[in-house]
């Protein structure tokens, strides 16, 4: 039915425009479809958002909460702690550093048992033993740590922790690298928890800095790595 009045009413070039127009109408309505779908989607955004929330995104206030975080984090650390000190901390990082370093070199870890809890000990054994089956190099005499920088710190009343982004670095050695990509370097997250109560008898009275255990690396989590190209030929 359709195919004759089109036949009969638009002959030649006229059954050519029909067929345009009826595409034309055709895109239109995806688009209008396209345009109501989305102002459907803003206006339900914007009714769920709270008069303060609207203004301000949440792209522009991450750095903001993250710095707010670490500060927070270590005041609270002070307050039942006024002797404690970053900078000592990090100092005190960079020592558990080399200890670590010297263990995997050593292909033992007896020297870390005092600063690693036991469950990260526990599983950096694995990763040792499986590396020593595999028959994988030992290579922890060429890295380096850099001074870390203080990622999250928190007190619960319970254990205080820190995390502590350390940069990594391998040495370059002196070979050229011809061929392919190695790794010149990762980042680390550890995590280091610190017990406030060290399961005391019930009613015991002891001050809350004797209270306070040592400081153990818990955590030691990959967070990056960072290649090498090689250079092409000159």
């Amino acid at each position: 039915m359709i195919y004759w009045l089109i036949k009969h009413y638009f002959p030649g070039q006229y059954l050519l425009i029909v067929m345009v127009m009826g595409a034309v109408g055709f895109v239109f309505r995806e688009i209008l479809w396209e345009i109501v779908g989305h102002a459907w989607l803003f206006l339900q955004r914007l009714l769920k958002l709270g008069p303060d929330e609207s203004s301000q995104s949440a792209a522009s206030a991450a750095p903001a909460v993250a710095r707010n975080s670490v500060a927070a984090g270590l005041l609270g650390i002070r307050q039942h702690d006024p002797t404690f000190d970053a900078g000592a901390f990090l100092q005190q990082v960079q020592q558990v550093c080399a200890v670590v370093k010297q263990a995997w070199e050593d292909r033992t870890l007896e020297a870390c048992r005092g600063v690693m809890t036991d469950p990260c000990w526990q599983r950096q054994k694995g990763e040792m033993d499986r590396g020593i089956i595999d028959g994988w190099r030992g290579l922890a005499s060429a890295i380096s740590f850099t001074d870390g920088q203080v990622m999250l710190a928190a007190t619960d009343g319970e254990a205080d922790r820190i995390v502590v982004r350390l940069q990594i670095t391998s040495a370059r050695g002196t070979g050229k690298l011809v061929r392919g990509r190695r790794i010149g370097g990762w980042a680390e997250d550890w995590t280091f928890v610190r017990p406030i109560t060290l399961g005391l008898p019930p009613g015991t009275k002891i001050p809350l800095s004797v209270r306070r255990g040592a400081w153990q690396l818990e955590r030691m989590d990959h967070v990056a790595i960072h290649m090498e190209k090689a250079q092409p030929a000159a």
